[in-house]
Formats: C-alpha cells, sequence, structure tokens
C-alpha cells in the first residue's frame, strides 16, 4: 500500500495569514504535545525548524508542525490513497477548531484533492488527477468556477477524452488561496513549522555560529593569520578580514581555522577578560608580522648578494 502527503489546516481565525505575515515564531511547545498525542509511545526526535513553502514535503516517518494564534498546520505522509471525504477521525480531533482544511498530493499517482469541514461537517472534497475524477462531493464553491469553466486548461495538450478542463493539482492550489490568503510557493509567504521523525532516528543537533570578531580558541595566532602575515610582509595582496579571506578576493587555505566568536553585544576589544585575550592575541599577531617581515628582507639580502 502506497502513501501520500496530506497537510491539515486547523483555523480559528478569519485571517489564518495575518499570524504568520506578522512574523509569529511557531510554538514548538504546542508541537511537542501534539505529537505526544499522536505518538505516545514514541520517542520522537527534532529535525529542526524551517519554512514549510520552501522544504521538501514531510517523508516517511516525519511530520511537521506549525502552531501559530488561532492557527495550527499538520504535515505528514498518511497510508493509502487519497479520500478527502474518508479522513479518520483522529485527523479531524487532533486540534480543535471550527474550520478543518485539507490538502493532500500523491506524487506517484498524480492525484490532487483537498476538503473542507465545518464544524465537523464536510462542505467540500475533491480529488483527481489530470484524466479522472477520484471524488467530487459536494456542491463545487466561486473560486471553482473558472476551472470547471474551462480557463484554466491543462498545460500539455491530450487526447484523451476523459481529460478534465483544468489541472487538479492547479484547482488544489487554487483552493490554498481562497482559503488560507496564501499559496505554499517556495519564493511565497513563509510558514515556519518544526520537523520531527517518529522512526526512531537520531536528533537533529541545532547549531548556530555566533558572529562578532573571531578569536582563535587555543589563545595565539592560528594558521590563518599567520598565512595573512606572510603574505603582507612578502608584499602579496593587502589585508585579510578575521577569517583569513585577503581583501584582495583572494581566500586563505585557513579559512576554517579554528575560531571562537565573540557573541554579539559583548564588549569590544579593549574591555573586559576576552578583550585582554584579544589583546594579547594581536601582540602575538603582531610579532608574526615583524617576524616574517625580517625573514622577508633577509632572503632579499642574501638574494642580492649572490
Amino acid at each position: 500500500m502506497g502513501h501520500h502527503v496530506a497537510t491539515f489546516w486547523y483555523l480559528a481565525t478569519d485571517d489564518p495569514a495575518a499570524p504568520i505575515r506578522a512574523g509569529q515564531p511557531s510554538d514548538p511547545g504546542f508541537a511537542r504535545r501534539l505529537l505526544s498525542r499522536l505518538f505516545p509511545t514514541v520517542t520522537v526526535a527534532s529535525l529542526g525548524a524551517f519554512p514549510l513553502n520552501r522544504s521538501a514535503s514531510a517523508g516517511p516517518g516525519e511530520i511537521y508542525v506549525g502552531s501559530f494564534p488561532g492557527l495550527t498546520v499538520v504535515q505528514t505522509p498518511v497510508e493509502g490513497p487519497i479520500a478527502p471525504s474518508a479522513t479518520p477521525e483522529m485527523w479531524l480531533k487532533l486540534v480543535e477548531a471550527p474550520t478543518i482544511l485539507l490538502f493532500a498530493q500523491d506524487a506517484e499517482d498524480g492525484v490532487s484533492g483537498f476538503a473542507r469541514w465545518e464544524s465537523g461537517r464536510l462542505v467540500r472534497a475533491f480529488a483527481g488527477a489530470d484524466d479522472r475524477i477520484v471524488e467530487d462531493e459536494g456542491m463545487p464553491l466561486p473560486f471553482e468556477r473558472p476551472y470547471w469553466a474551462g480557463e484554466f486548461p491543462l498545460d500539455t495538450a491530450t487526447d484523451n477524452p476523459l481529460a478534465l478542463p483544468f489541472s487538479p493539482s492547479s484547482l488544489l492550489h487554487a483552493a490554498h488561496r481562497d482559503w488560507l490568503g496564501f499559496d505554499l510557493e517556495p519564493g511565497g509567504l513563509d510558514v515556519p513549522v518544526h520537523g520531527f521523525a517518529t522512526d526512531g532516528r537520531r536528533e537533529v543537533r541545532q547549531h548556530t555560529p555566533l558572529s562578532g570578531p573571531a578569536l582563535h580558541v587555543v589563545g595565539m595566532p592560528g594558521r590563518a593569520e599567520l598565512h595573512a602575515a606572510a603574505r603582507r610582509a612578502a608584499g602579496v595582496g593587502s589585508d585579510t578580514d578575521a577569517d583569513g579571506d585577503s581583501a584582495d578576493g583572494g581566500p586563505s587555505p585557513y579559512a576554517d581555522d579554528d575560531y571562537e566568536r565573540l557573541p554579539s553585544g559583548s564588549r569590544g576589544p579593549g574591555g573586559g577578560a576576552r578583550g585582554g585575550r584579544i589583546r594579547s592575541i594581536a601582540g602575538l599577531v603582531g610579532d608574526a608580522v615583524r617576524r616574517g617581515a625580517d625573514s622577508v628582507s633577509r632572503r632579499r639580502r642574501d638574494g642580492g648578494s649572490r
């Protein structure tokens, strides 16, 4: 038995896009509580936070959850073919909300579908491929009329007499825009979600590099700094930045040397214990520059005397 990707939206607001456009972050605590109800005996591993519209669809053993004021979105693979009107009760009761939307896609079968429930009652459900209707429950809604009227024909010509006058995938996106006020497109509105694995894989550790001045972790000039000093002493290039990249555009081969970054907002090079360490390192780098310059001068003298 195959599976398809289902995205559920639980709405308790008339403007679902508002909290997302306002930059409201997704609530990871709510996501964890939700998953403890769905998978009470499973150790759930975090996959990190990312925008739903710019990520690959949830794969086997994965679930994406985004929670905002008046809005929750859940995306996960669901076993079996797309049949919106037969959606299991567990998904319809997962989050208490007056409006529940479903958008489903099966890339293997080419079937797309959507459904809408109001106060627990199915209002509209449709699913189909380019050449067949899988399900058609309820009356078509106003946003569907141009599609059924043939105003958005299939992109590729077909001689199949059973071909629909539109692509069900296009109709799904039209439903998304009409019901949510935006579409899930890579260049569109970013929808933050938290991803989780339910298949026993390891937790993905999140790493956020610090910004600020670079400080070599061993308390002495690193290879990048020594390389830069030697280049300056030899008259090659100009200056280098804190990461060892030369200002003339030539990167140092040691640009990935081990550095510690001072957090933003920390006291600059002039103050505190870190300031003392930076002043000390600055002196060491200066000594390295002078040693490099002396070495170059000696080589030039020796070469000139021969």
